[in-house]
């Protein structure tokens, strides 16, 4: 089994360093014969000048872009395609979530789940360092509002820390039509829909002071939940219905 590692940016010049180092350090050592793809959605900083002048030597290391700045799901979208492993990692630039969470999930997969979503909001989760209360607090709100609109199983959609089979995955991520805030839970409601295992495990969870989720964003995300929830009822079983 090939793993590959897909991280989106944008402006991460403060941070992509020393997240790259501790994956491919991690990788090396636990799952030899990875891949890393760095998907830059349309970074006007040096993030990509950095990456190719610390790791450009690094065979498992692929770069790739596109024009403008299309969201955080276009990027994973976009990632996926040019992925090699059988299965994929997906996990934010800041790597609030620790690698080694990994290996948490890869079980899951072993037991028939084509995806596991890392989650903040079970018991079992650690939260070592916490969100500033309001960005808690509307985190809070729009989960609940997912829970009651889309997905009404899963506690914590937005953990940017997710692992799933790519060939069963493929159909869903070409099917989605969202590409910001509200992508992942796009993604789960479509897999759901489309009669896939998913599953949700706790996570440790650092909270990164420096992450970033524009009000703009988040206020058409509570938007895009009425539109996942009539795409989703189209693709197969459907979502609360």
């Amino acid at each position: 089994m090939k793993l590959s590692v897909v991280i989106p940016v944008f402006n991460e010049a403060a941070r992509i360093v020393p997240t790259l180092e501790g994956v491919f350090a991690y990788m090396d050592r636990h799952h030899p014969g990875y891949d890393v793809l760095v998907v830059d959605d349309g970074s006007t900083d040096n993030t990509v000048a950095l990456v190719q002048e610390r790791f450009g030597q690094r065979p498992e290391l692929q770069v790739v872009s596109y024009a403008g700045n299309r969201g955080k799901g276009y990027a994973v979208r976009f990632g996926c395609v040019h992925a090699t492993g059988d299965v994929v990692l997906m996990t934010d630039a800041d790597l609030s979530t620790p690698i080694d969470e990994l290996e948490k999930m890869l079980p899951l997969l072993d037991q028939g789940y084509d995806l596991v979503i890392g989650s903040r909001a079970l018991a079992q989760s650690e939260i070592r360092q916490r969100q500033p209360f309001y960005r808690e607090g509307g985190g809070k709100l729009f989960n609940l509002l997912v829970r009651l609109v889309v997905l009404p199983d899963f506690h914590d959609t937005q953990c940017g820390f997710k692992l799933f089979q790519r060939n069963a995955l493929l159909p869903v991520l070409r099917q989605q039509q969202i590409d910001g805030f509200a992508f992942d839970v796009e993604m789960i409601a479509l897999a759901v829909g489309h009669g896939l295992r998913v599953a949700e495990v706790p996570v440790v969870w650092i909270n990164s002071p420096t992450s970033r989720v524009r009000l703009w964003a988040a206020l058409r995300a509570f938007a895009d939940l009425v539109q996942i929830r009539r795409h989703a009822r189209h693709t197969g079983q459907g979502v609360g219905a």
